[in-house]
């Protein structure tokens, strides 16, 4: 099962790529067309909050056999992001894990415990675009399968030119995952952006994402080397909404959910696929 822990940290990755996202507003009437950036002013503090669940049930099929396994891990961390910079082309930020706290009923309970200690305290620093791209600057503590690989090529998702209520744009784009052989394997997200309503005041601009995520690949070998361990194909869909917060140019709200199936197969003569569903909610907030 080792294989499958490593799979299910790159998928998690995921989650946190697309938390970017938070609660639609109702219709309203015709606005002018608005510029949508994220555009953090040096010296910003933003203290955030990020609740999110894993419910993952795993099928293995084969000799006359069928044996499920469920597993439900949460997850609450609280960090803060400090503005460093910023310029025309983007803000650098620093962020760091004042605390976390994963409680799991599941049999990598080790692992994900082990995970939270290593983000416990930890830091890393980040260059946002004011289109949401984003890049991790050097090999930060956080540079790992659980962060690292969720920000260093974070595409970008608003569009540059004015946009009104009701505007739709659509993105094609590939997000890094941690499963694979050299860790640079993708995840290819095809979804449809909308940008819902503008509050009355046109402080908080309320957008919303319907998606799917595909992903096929071998498994990542294992840490002290050999084979690779089983070959994965995984299809899902993705919703997701956002508050973007126009007055300090910052994300205040993001919810998202994911929804996977996966089939891992190739891992020995002898071992039958594996089917695996998982259910990733995220709900992500400044305080």
């Amino acid at each position: 099962m080792q294989s499958l822990r490593r799979f299910v940290y790159g998928v998690v990755t995921v989650a946190g790529a697309l938390g970017a996202f938070g609660r639609p507003a109702t219709a309203q009437g015709v606005v002018s067309p608005v510029v949508l950036q994220l555009r953090p002013r040096p010296g910003d503090l933003l203290r955030l909050r990020l609740d999110q669940t894993i419910e993952m049930g795993v099928s293995e099929r084969g000799s006359g056999e069928d044996t499920t396994a469920t597993d439900v891990t949460s997850l609450v961390m609280l960090a803060r992001l400090s503005v460093e910079s910023a310029d025309l082309n983007g803000a650098t930020v620093m962020a760091v894990a004042d605390s976390v706290r994963i409680e799991s009923s599941g049999s990598y309970q080790s692992d994900v415990l082990r995970q939270a200690k290593l983000l416990q305290g930890q830091r890393f620093r980040f260059r946002v675009a004011p289109d949401g791209s984003t890049t991790v600057a050097g090999a930060d503590a956080w540079a790992g399968p659980a962060v690292g690989s969720l920000l260093s090529q974070l595409p970008a998702t608003l569009p540059a030119e004015p946009i009104a209520p009701g505007t739709t744009w659509n993105r094609s784009v590939d997000i890094p995952l941690a499963a694979a052989p050299d860790g640079k394997a993708n995840a290819t997200l095809t979804a449809t952006f909308r940008f819902d309503s503008l509050s009355r005041s046109g402080e908080f601009a309320y957008l919303s994402m319907k998606g799917r995520l595909v992903r096929s690949g071998p498994m990542q070998k294992p840490a002290t080397g050999g084979v690779t361990e089983g070959f994965v194909q995984t299809s899902g869909n993705v919703t997701a909404t956002l508050m973007l917060d126009r007055r300090r140019g910052w994300i205040a709200d993001a919810r998202t959910v994911i929804a996977l199936r996966s089939l891992v197969t190739g891992r020995g003569k002898d071992s039958p696929p594996l089917r695996v569903r998982m259910k990733i909610t995220q709900w992500m907030r400044v305080m």
